[in-house]
C-alpha cells in the first residue's frame, strides 16, 4: 500500500468525523442516541459500500476512502463504550441492555440490508 492509500484514509476519516459531528447537532450532545444513529447508519453504509465496491477495479483505494476513512470516522466504538459505562454508572440497566442490543443487532441487520440494497442497485 502506497502513500495514496493513507492519504485517502485520512481524507475519508476527516470527512466521516465531520459528518459525525454534524449528526450530533440533531441530538443532545450527551445523548447515546447520537452514537446509536451514527453506528447504525455506518453499518448500512459499510454493507452497501462493501458490496458495491466489490464490483470496482480499484478495490483497495475505494476501501481506503469509503470504508476505512468515511465509515471509520463516522462510526464510533469508543463513544459506544463510554455510553455503556455511563449507563452502568447510572444503573440504567434496561437502557444499557437495550442500547447494546440495538447497536449490535441493528448493525448486523443494517449491514445485511446494505448488501441487499447494493445487490438491487447492481442488478
Amino acid at each position: 500500500m502506497g502513500i495514496q492509500f493513507y492519504i485517502l484514509v485520512a481524507l475519508g476519516g476527516g470527512l466521516g468525523s465531520v459528518f459525525r459531528a454534524f449528526l450530533g447537532h440533531f441530538f443532545n450532545p450527551h445523548s447515546f442516541l447520537s452514537t446509536l444513529a451514527a453506528n447504525l447508519c455506518g453499518a448500512f453504509l459499510i454493507g452497501l459500500l462493501t458490496r458495491y465496491g466489490a464490483n470496482l477495479g480499484s478495490g483497495d483505494l475505494f476501501r481506503a476512502f469509503w470504508i476505512i476513512g468515511i465509515c471509520g470516522g463516522f462510526t464510533t466504538f469508543s463513544t459506544f463504550g463510554m455510553d455503556i459505562y455511563n449507563l452502568g454508572i447510572k444503573e440504567s440497566w434496561t437502557w444499557l441492555v437495550a442500547y447494546i442490543s440495538a447497536n449490535f443487532l441493528g448493525s448486523l441487520i443494517l449491514i445485511w440490508l446494505g448488501f441487499k440494497t447494493a445487490n438491487l442497485a447492481i442488478s
